[in-house]
């Protein structure tokens, strides 16, 4: 016979009452580590904010906790790089798809690799302006000049160092001058950029040494702005996107711009007329 079962009853009611209030102790948890807690909150906190944070490298939590972060890129792939333009003059515009820009340095992701000489000719110059001597000013504008750079005036009035680029419109061929609607599509490109500031998706350059980029001109896509006009060519030999054969289609069902002419002739065959000397 166990030995519980021998036992009387009042020993065995002991035992049980024993048994009972071990296993309530056991039962309840011990509360959380504030550390513990603090750890899962950082982590929740990090997880919302993760997906919005702002290009910063470093979120910091408490006076000694700083974690260094990664953010998301949203481009779209293939961009290499993004330049934000000084306000275009109408002189810039070459053509109705090659635009001439300026680029604050300060702004530029290239901003460390501005020429030594550049550097010492735009002090030397702040210098010569002080002392009002133009000659020794103009002289060092000259140097600014010849290296694709020049001094500007900001929203302050303050002279900045801005750097030249040439940007072929991506995508897109507009009619040479010569051609019809060479000239509306260069004064279409002026109306809409003129004084703006642009910002510009670099994916490339050409054998030109152009810069080839998409452009928004005030959250207007100024390769789609100058397709709807049917003033350009879905450029198909470059550049495969179908929202830009949309746009043009869209121009040719309307028959705006030079699609109002039943054949119009095409950029690049009239450009290789003219180099074979056919024309």
């Amino acid at each position: 016979m166990p030995d519980d079962m021998s036992a009387s009853p009042e020993r065995r009611r002991e035992r049980r009452g024993s048994f009972h209030v071990r296993t309530s102790v056991a039962g309840k948890r011990a509360p959380p580590s504030p550390v513990l807690v603090y750890c899962i909150s950082a982590i929740a906190l990090l997880a919302s904010i993760g997906r919005t944070l702002a290009p910063k490298e470093e979120l910091c939590l408490g006076s000694f906790w700083c974690i260094s972060l990664t953010p998301v890129s949203c481009k779209p792939q293939g961009i290499k790089y993004e330049l934000h333009t000084l306000p275009v003059d109408a002189k810039a515009v070459t053509d109705g798809d090659t635009i001439t820009v300026y680029v604050n340095m300060a702004n530029h992701p290239e901003s460390g690799n501005v020429p030594q000489e550049v550097q010492k000719a735009v002090i030397e110059r702040t210098k010569a302006w002080v002392a009002k001597n133009c000659q020794r000013a103009n002289a060092l504008q000259k140097i600014i000049l010849d290296a694709g750079y020049r001094q500007v005036p900001n929203m302050r009035g303050e002279h900045v160092l801005a750097k030249k680029y040439q940007i072929r419109l991506r995508g897109i061929d507009a009619p040479e001058s010569l051609m019809p609607y060479g000239k509306e599509a260069k004064e279409e490109l002026v109306r809409l950029v003129q004084g703006k500031s642009l910002k510009i998706s670099i994916y490339d350059s050409d054998r030109y040494g152009r810069l080839v980029g998409d452009v928004d001109c005030n959250g207007v896509s100024v390769q789609e702005h100058m397709l709807k006009k049917g003033l350009a060519w879905h450029y198909t030999a470059y550049d495969r996107r179908m929202e830009l054969s949309k746009w043009e289609s869209q121009a040719r069902a309307s028959r705006t711009g030079l699609w109002a002419s039943p054949d119009p002739e095409k950029p690049w065959e009239w450009r290789k007329k003219k180099r074979i000397g056919t024309m």
